[in-house]
Order: C-alpha cells, then structure tokens, then sequence
C-alpha cells in the first residue's frame, strides 16, 4: 500500500481502481485509445483492432482455462463457429452487426457446454481430449460443401458496410471498426474484472485448486464447470465474429489449431488467471510477431519462415525468467520500487 494511503470502508478496498496513482494514470491514459486512429497510421490501427479481438477471445480461455482450470483445445473452434454463425445472421438476414455477434456469442456457448459435459466424469487432459475433438468436427464441418446449406459455404465474405442493428449505424471503414472494437472489448474487460471479484469466480478458482475439495464444501462442481464454459465459450464467439468483420471474410483455414495455440501462449506469457495478464501477453505477442517478421523480412525474402524459431525462443526466455508470466514480473518490479530503498 503507498504511503499515507488506507482503506476506511471495504467498497473503497474492492474498487477496480483504488490508488491515487491510478486514478491519475486511468485519467492521463483515457483519451489515447480514442486518439491514436489520428494519429497513427493504418497499419497501427490495424494491429490494435487484432489486438482487441484476440483480447476478447483470451479473455473468454482465461475464464475457462483461468479460473475454472479446464483445459480447451477447441479455442479455433469457438471462434469459429462464432464467425460463421454471425456472417449467416449479417450477410443473409442483414439483421446488423449486434444481432449477429449476440447469435455467434450464444450458440459458440451452447456448443462449449455441450462438449463441456464429458468433465462430470473426466477433467485434465481428458476433458482436453473431448475439446481436441470439437475442433477437428468443426473443421470438417465448416470444410464440408454438402452442409453448405447449414453454414451458408466454407469461404464467405463479409459485407464491409453493415449497421449495428438493421440498417442502422453503418460501420464500413477501419477507423469505425477499430471504434466498435475498442467499444466491445472494454465492455468484456470492465465484465472480466468484475467477475474475479465476485463469488462465481471464487468457485471457480476453487475447483481450479481442487474440486474435490470444493465438492466436499458443497459446491456443484459439474454446474460451475459448465457455467463457465457458457461464459467462456461466448467470449470467444463474440471475438469470432468481430474477427470475421476484422478480415473480411470467413475461412476454415483462419480457425485452425495454430490459433487455439497461440491464444495459450498469450494467455500463458501474460499470466494465467489474471486479465490484466491475458491483455498484456496479447499485446506483447502480436506486437513480437509483427516485429520479428519485420525484421526478418529485412535480410531475406525467405527469412521469415525462421520466424517460429525466433519467436519460440522468445517465449521460452521470457518463461524461464518468469514462469508465472509477465504480469508476476511487473508485480515484483512495482513491490521492489514501492520498498526502495529499504530492504523491508
């Protein structure tokens, strides 16, 4: 706790921002998001909006993997089934951009319980078998030009103007996608955080530690599992959807495993379990990725396919120094400056 700083009440100790120093730094920090789509150029933006989506999506792991501790393998999945539900709702229906994203979220949703209800048995790599399998089926699925009928076709393409709800707000160019981006992921951080301070993620936490314990408290396991598969599973739905507005198009090839994994690395390397973790690992992944590329790109035309190399040891220094991810680290630097230059 800074100095000449305490808590009178317990709503002041629960506040999301409790410290003079980050009232200041919310408020300095506030109007750069809503100024860089001036400032900077397009390929910036461009990053963030990706940035944004794939928060969204490591949000919705985090509680799954985070807090429930259940492992899910079918990251490309959700988000796929998300995409390709939203495009049928926008594309056919026309019926807008938040009709659609709220269909992507809450069928991804269904689905995740769905394939969530073999951990009343099973839990640990066996519940991620169950999972594993999910994304294999979607990838058929979605690949299969018979069922074209259920999914609308493999290779879809999103319109670029679309209004929020009907033909209402039309958002068409990057700036006004980067705006409803930013808007939605704010909503999801601002749901996130209130969530970890509630009596559900409590549970969660505890089955994460142990569920037998927690079954023996008197906690449903198995509903509290399932529970936050629905949480989950309907973040990633909705970053599904923003992500198919975000490219373009819908491909089977966009939601392979490839993705599932990545998303593991972001949430790994920021901090399992916190959501300032998940966004800071995003941030710092996709900003590695591009740079890395970049630099590659630099002395050969073919340099960049050493890009995974770098990049894997990367992640592997980055582990090594702090396995808890980079969040645990920036939390030791802040308790070392608070105490400096005392030892205590």
């Amino acid at each position: 706790m800074p100095c000449g700083e305490y808590f009178t009440s317990y709503d002041d100790r629960m506040g999301l921002i409790r410290w003079r120093t980050e009232r200041v730094a919310f408020l300095l920090a506030l109007p750069i998001p809503f100024l860089i789509p001036f400032v900077l150029g397009g390929g910036a933006v461009s990053m963030l909006t990706r940035i944004f989506v794939f928060v969204i999506a490591v949000l919705g792991l985090n509680v799954i993997l985070g807090y429930a501790g259940e492992i899910v393998l079918a990251q490309g999945a959700f988000m796929a089934i998300g995409a390709y539900s939203s495009t049928r709702i926008v594309a056919e229906l026309g019926a807008g951009l938040i009709p659609g994203m709220l269909v992507g979220g809450l069928l991804t949703a269904t689905i995740a319980v769905i394939f969530g209800l073999p951990s009343w048995k099973v839990k640990g790599f066996y519940i991620a078998i169950s999972t594993l399998a999910l994304q294999f089926i979607a990838l058929w699925f979605f690949q299969n030009s018979e069922l074209a009928f259920i999914h609308g076709g493999s290779q879809q393409n999103v319109p670029r103007e679309v209004g929020l709800i009907g033909d209402f707000a039309t958002v068409s160019t990057a700036t006004e996608q980067y705006f409803l981006i930013l808007t939605v992921t704010v909503i999801f951080v601002l749901a996130t955080l209130n969530l970890s301070r509630t009596g559900i993620a409590r549970v969660f936490r505890g089955i994460h530690e142990n569920d037998l314990s927690s079954a023996v408290l008197g906690i449903n396991v198995f509903k509290n599992k399932l529970l936050a598969y629905a949480i989950g599973g309907f973040m990633i739905g909705v970053a599904g959807s923003l992500y198919s507005i975000y490219i373009g198009f819908v491909d089977p090839g966009s939601y392979t495993i490839e993705l599932t994994l990545e998303h593991y690395v972001m949430l790994l390397l920021g901090g399992m379990g916190r959501v300032w973790g998940a966004i800071i690992g995003v941030a710092a992944v996709t900003i590695a990725q591009d740079e890395i590329r970049t630099l590659l790109r630099e002395y050969a035309a073919d340099a960049t396919t050493l890009e995974p190399v770098f990049f894997g040891v990367l992640i592997i220094v980055v582990l090594a120094v702090e396995p808890k991810g980079i969040i645990a680290g920036l939390g030791q630097i802040k308790d070392y400056l608070r105490k400096w230059p005392y030892a205590y």
